[in-house]
C-alpha cells in the first residue's frame, strides 16, 4: 500500500480494489487517526485529507497499518 501525493499538500490518495473491510469500518478506523480530517471514497481510490497543523510523517504509518490489515 502506498500513499500517493495529490495537488493538495494536505491530501493523499490510496488506490484500492474492493476491500474485505467495509467502507464504514474503514472510515471509522481512518477518522480515529489523530490528524485525519476527512475521507472520500471514489471508484478505485480513497482520498485522505489531514489537518493543516499535522505533518504526514506523524500519521503515515498509522494509515499504512490500517490498510496493511485489510
Amino acid at each position: 500500500m502506498k500513499l500517493i501525493d495529490t495537488p493538495n499538500p494536505n491530501a493523499k490518495k490510496v488506490e484500492t480494489n474492493n476491500t474485505s473491510m467495509g467502507q464504514e469500518e474503514l472510515l471509522h478506523k481512518l477518522k480515529n487517526v489523530e490528524g485525519v480530517s476527512s475521507v472520500f471514497f471514489g471508484p478505485g481510490f480513497i482520498t485522505i485529507t489531514k489537518s493543516e497543523n499535522i505533518d504526514w510523517d506523524v500519521i503515515n504509518q498509522d494509515i499504512v497499518d490500517i490498510f496493511d490489515k485489510l
